[in-house]
């Protein structure tokens, strides 16, 4: 009564797949797609592995920097931490360089009496050194 029936190429038609040239678009949007996820993985690997290289590197130098602000030696600054660490153990691959310049001299001569002190780390896959300076006052 309220069924349809189905002649010849209404039956053709209806059971129909899906054909070469389809299948082929879809593999190719498939592939695509795959790619360029493949190419985002490998980006997103590597901004973390130079992220966590900064983040040592930062650690390292604030580090230093943290040691030279307890010293309670002023004048033997230069002489303590002025150089170049090429290996840090614990951190292979790291280097630290520290240069301390003094500006100025002993009061009551000078007004002016400090110390610039900058800590540069290098690292294995860092693009490029991590630089931090501070200004250390005579006490």
């Amino acid at each position: 009564m309220g069924q349809k029936v189905l002649t010849g190429a209404a039956v053709r038609r209806s059971e129909r797949g899906v054909t070469l040239i389809e299948v082929i678009v879809a593999m190719t949007i498939l592939t695509g797609v795959l790619l360029s996820l493949a190419v985002f993985a490998a980006d997103f690997t590597k901004a973390v592995s130079q992220a966590d290289s900064r983040t040592v590197a930062v650690n390292l130098a604030e580090q230093r920097i943290a040691e030279i602000r307890a010293s309670p030696n002023y004048s033997g600054l230069e002489a303590n931490y002025n150089g170049t660490e090429a290996t840090i153990d614990g951190f292979p691959g790291y280097s630290r360089v520290t240069t301390i310049t003094h500006t100025g001299g002993a009061r009551p001569t000078y007004t002016n009496d400090y110390k610039t002190v900058t800590v540069t780390v290098s690292g294995p896959t860092l693009s490029a050194p991590i630089k931090k300076t501070i200004i250390v006052a005579a006490p």
